[in-house]
């Protein structure tokens, strides 16, 4: 699997996006994200085609609201023995979604 198979390189964000899923009002570290998804860190495994609705805030506060459908869930491992799961994302479009919601964050990031 040495090919690169994303569309969008990703930017590693740990820390600087903070992520809440709303049908769950649960918080998730975001660690890595790209145009197309993102992959975040959470104490559960998440089922795979499950879609969810994100919440994804800046620490200036500036915020975007983004659906996406879980592809992968896999186990991690920690340093301090907890259970853990990095969870992969693929956004997808809908009427509701504020347009290149994930555009606006990678570019705030990277500016």
């Amino acid at each position: 699997m040495g090919s690169e198979r994303r569309r969008s390189p990703r930017v590693a964000l740990l820390g600087q996006v903070h992520g809440h899923i709303a049908s769950l009002d649960v918080q998730v570290k975001v660690r890595e994200m790209s145009l197309g998804g993102l992959s975040m860190e959470t104490p559960f495994a998440f089922p795979v085609g499950a879609l969810h609705d994100f919440s994804l805030t800046l620490g200036d506060g500036a915020s975007v609201q983004l659906k996406g459908e879980v592809v992968y869930s896999r186990p991690m491992a920690t340093t301090d023995g907890t259970t853990a799961f990095v969870t992969g994302v693929r956004f997808v479009a809908d009427e509701t979604d504020d347009a290149g919601g994930a555009e606006q964050i990678i570019d705030r990031i990277s500016s």
